[in-house]
Protein backbone atom coordinates (compact mmCIF):
# COMPACT_ATOMS: atom_id res chain seq x y z
CA UNK A 1 0.00 0.00 0.00
CA UNK A 2 1.26 3.24 -0.55
CA UNK A 3 0.22 6.14 1.43
CA UNK A 4 -0.21 9.90 -0.73
CA UNK A 5 -0.59 13.18 1.68
CA UNK A 6 -2.23 15.77 0.75
CA UNK A 7 -1.02 19.07 2.19
CA UNK A 8 -2.66 22.45 2.27
CA UNK A 9 -0.83 25.45 2.33
CA UNK A 10 -3.20 28.21 2.08
CA UNK A 11 -1.27 29.93 -0.96
CA UNK A 12 1.72 29.92 1.01
CA UNK A 13 2.95 26.93 -0.86
CA UNK A 14 5.58 28.85 -2.91
CA UNK A 15 7.53 29.11 0.51
CA UNK A 16 7.16 25.39 1.16
CA UNK A 17 8.79 24.05 -2.03
CA UNK A 18 11.91 25.15 -1.34
CA UNK A 19 11.70 23.86 2.75
CA UNK A 20 11.08 20.53 1.20
CA UNK A 21 13.87 20.65 -1.18
CA UNK A 22 16.60 22.21 1.60
CA UNK A 23 15.39 19.82 4.73
CA UNK A 24 14.67 16.71 2.65
CA UNK A 25 16.06 16.46 -0.60
CA UNK A 26 12.31 16.77 -2.19
CA UNK A 27 12.27 17.22 -6.02
CA UNK A 28 8.94 18.23 -7.83
CA UNK A 29 7.73 16.28 -10.30
CA UNK A 30 4.71 18.29 -11.36
CA UNK A 31 3.26 21.52 -10.55
CA UNK A 32 0.32 23.59 -11.70
CA UNK A 33 -0.49 27.06 -11.29
CA UNK A 34 -4.52 27.79 -10.91
CA UNK A 35 -4.15 29.81 -14.31
CA UNK A 36 -2.24 26.79 -15.75
CA UNK A 37 -6.09 24.46 -15.36
CA UNK A 38 -7.49 23.30 -17.95
CA UNK A 39 -10.85 23.40 -16.49
CA UNK A 40 -10.75 26.64 -14.87
CA UNK A 41 -13.13 28.01 -17.12
CA UNK A 42 -15.83 25.16 -17.05
CA UNK A 43 -15.32 24.97 -13.20
CA UNK A 44 -16.29 28.63 -13.00
CA UNK A 45 -19.33 28.72 -15.73
CA UNK A 46 -20.78 25.54 -13.48
CA UNK A 47 -20.63 26.88 -10.34
CA UNK A 48 -20.86 30.83 -10.88
CA UNK A 49 -18.16 31.36 -8.88
CA UNK A 50 -14.51 32.64 -10.00
CA UNK A 51 -11.02 32.73 -8.18
CA UNK A 52 -10.12 35.51 -5.69
CA UNK A 53 -8.03 38.45 -8.00
CA UNK A 54 -4.19 37.17 -7.32
CA UNK A 55 -5.03 34.07 -7.16
CA UNK A 56 -4.08 32.59 -10.76
CA UNK A 57 -0.17 32.81 -9.86
CA UNK A 58 -0.65 30.69 -6.83
CA UNK A 59 0.28 26.74 -7.15
CA UNK A 60 -2.99 24.49 -7.51
CA UNK A 61 -1.57 21.18 -7.42
CA UNK A 62 2.50 19.74 -6.56
CA UNK A 63 3.40 16.28 -6.97
CA UNK A 64 6.75 16.08 -4.87
CA UNK A 65 9.01 13.21 -4.34
CA UNK A 66 11.18 12.20 -1.89
CA UNK A 67 12.93 8.64 -1.44
CA UNK A 68 10.40 6.50 -2.60
CA UNK A 69 7.55 8.47 -1.84
CA UNK A 70 5.52 11.01 -4.15
CA UNK A 71 3.71 13.42 -1.88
Amino acid sequence: MQIQPYLFFEGRCEEAIPFYRENLGAQTVMMMRFKENPDAGKAEAASGCSMPAGSEDKIMHCVRSWSATRW
